[in-house]
């Protein structure tokens, strides 16, 4: 039987499972669907994981017992209850008598973008900032529900003061520029009342808005004013939350020190993401801004392989 480790990056809208040998030489890799635990009974999330789990294993022959870690990095484990669920459901998974270990996404991204060391914001829907020390002292900030104020310099943030602002253009108060013009065509609406319908139509979940952080993005580039200040503001939110960590983790008293960034909000934003460096720099002459190189179930992967000592 052929010995492999398994990195797990178990988010909202997929979990895919990818096996590697020990030297770190690529396997098999299955994308299935989600197995978040916040929605789902546990006996069904166990179901789904041991589907993928299947699945994968089915590509090079692979026996569970051959396994010789685990390593899972899960979105919702935001409290000692959600770590003791995820816990108890990976440890229930079938032929598995391997080292298990799981821990909140954004853990396992700041391990694959730092390396282990560092800050790491991630903005996508949602926000949250991550880092870890040399010392092994760690901390988190943001994460929390949009409803209370918080996600920040998200994808969802964005959309939101985007149509925040395509309210003020039907009210008057701002002039139709280009990302007036963009979000008319995205969302298909220019009168109040199809705004009003709109919002009322997705409810509260930030999923259920429309993504506009690629038309905010294009009227940037355009010179817009409005989605450039958009951006501004999404970038000191996202350097906050970092700079915060930055701070209470003392990382500026290192010689050189590590944000890193993850989430196609900032990513993929040449504005927000230039904006987000500049204020690093401007504070820090110590620091070192990186995007990620690889996914998050390299970094699992690589977790994996240290807990077996084949880093």
């Amino acid at each position: 039987m052929e010995p492999y480790v398994l990195g797990v990056d178990s988010g909202g809208t997929k979990c895919l499972i990818r096996a590697v040998r020990p030297d770190g030489t690529f396997l098999a890799e299955y994308s299935g669907e989600t197995s978040r635990h916040h929605g789902l009974e546990e006996a069904e999330v166990v179901r789904r994981i041991e589907r993928t789990v299947d699945a994968c294993l089915a590509q090079f022959g692979g026996k569970r017992e051959a396994c010789l870690a685990v390593a899972a990095g899960v979105s919702g484990i935001d409290s000692d209850e959600d770590a003791a669920i995820v816990d108890r459901i990976y440890h229930s998974l079938e032929g598995f008598s391997c080292p298990i270990r799981c821990l909140n996404d954004a853990e396992l991204t700041h391990y694959a973008v730092t390396g282990g060391v560092g800050v790491l914001v991630i903005s996508g829907t949602g926000s949250i900032a991550y880092g870890k020390n040399a010392a092994g002292e760690s901390a988190r900030v943001g994460g929390w529900v949009f409803t209370i104020m918080s996600d920040e310099g998200s994808g969802s943030y964005i959309s939101r003061q985007a149509l925040h602002h395509f309210s003020r253009y039907l009210d008057g108060c701002a002039e139709e520029t280009e990302l007036v013009r963009l979000v008319k065509k995205r969302v298909g609406i220019s009168t109040r009342k199809e705004l009003m319908d709109l919002c009322i139509q997705l409810g509260t979940p930030p999923w259920t808005l429309p993504r506009l952080s690629i038309e905010v993005d294009e009227a940037a580039a355009a010179g817009d004013p409005y989605a450039l200040a958009i951006l501004e503001d999404a970038a000191r939110c996202t350097f906050r939350l970092a700079d915060i960590l930055v701070q209470k983790l003392r990382l500026y008293e290192e010689a050189q020190f590590k944000v890193g960034v993850w989430g196609s909000a900032i990513v993929k934003s040449q504005y927000h993401f230039s904006e987000f460096c500049r204020l690093f720099h401007e504070k820090y002459d110590n620091v070192s801004v990186v995007k990620p190189q690889k996914d998050a179930a390299d970094g699992a992967c690589r977790l994996a392989l240290e807990m077996i000592g084949k880093q």
